[in-house]
């Protein structure tokens, strides 16, 4: 086929789990640790602890 190798294999199609953090439906934990500048581990530890509403949150510094 000439189209063969394009694109996401079945595979890589699979291994997409969709994900929502905060309100925010994202098509793979990729591409939502991409959008909230984590790393895909980050987001992954999340959905397996089930805090995803707290990936990404900066705690603020105080200057004391």
């Amino acid at each position: 086929m000439p189209n063969e190798g394009r694109g996401l294999g079945e595979y890589q199609k699979r291994q997409r789990k969709p994900v929502t953090i905060r309100g925010v439906a994202y098509e793979s934990r990729a591409s939502a640790a991409r959008a909230l500048g984590v790393s895909a581990q980050a987001v992954h530890r999340a959905v397996r602890r089930g805090t995803t509403d707290s990936v990404a949150m900066k705690k603020e510094k105080t200057n004391e």
